[in-house]
């Protein structure tokens, strides 16, 4: 994290295991791998129960928004808060899904979203 508090590149991944909401055709959902000090950065305690953090993205490049919801998972449970990252943590992490979608599969997010939707058409047969 920068001196702000804020994510740095360093410090989060995007999982190479993408889906497309189903709903609409128009949101990427993503697991964002965490290399960062949790704890710190939203004042949790992870230290019992085994805890640890699991951060997830909605991305919808037609809107340009982008959403995270955090789960604390623990041994006995789990409990889930949203994060509303700054402009700069979201810039980021959009370049990240971005940079990672064209890494493995060689198309824009927009392009990523349509081919999902384009396969679903196919296989339902029409």
């Amino acid at each position: 994290m920068n001196a702000n508090g804020e994510f740095t590149k360093d410090d989060l991944a995007v999982d190479r295991d993408m889906e497309i909401d189903c709903d609409i055709g128009q949101e990427i959902l993503v697991y964002f791998e965490c290399w960062f000090d949790a704890d710190r950065k939203f004042s949790i305690d992870t230290s019992e129960n085994d805890a640890w953090l699991n951060m997830y993205g909605r991305y919808n490049p037609y809107e340009d928004t982008l959403t995270i919801e955090c789960e604390i998972d623990r041994d006995d449970g789990s409990s889930y808060f949203d994060y509303f990252p700054t402009d700069a943590e979201t810039q980021l992490m959009k370049d990240l899904i971005t940079e990672k979608i064209q890494e493995v599969y060689h198309q824009s997010p927009k392009e990523f979203c349509e081919s999902a939707f384009d396969d679903s058409i196919e296989i339902g047969g029409i």
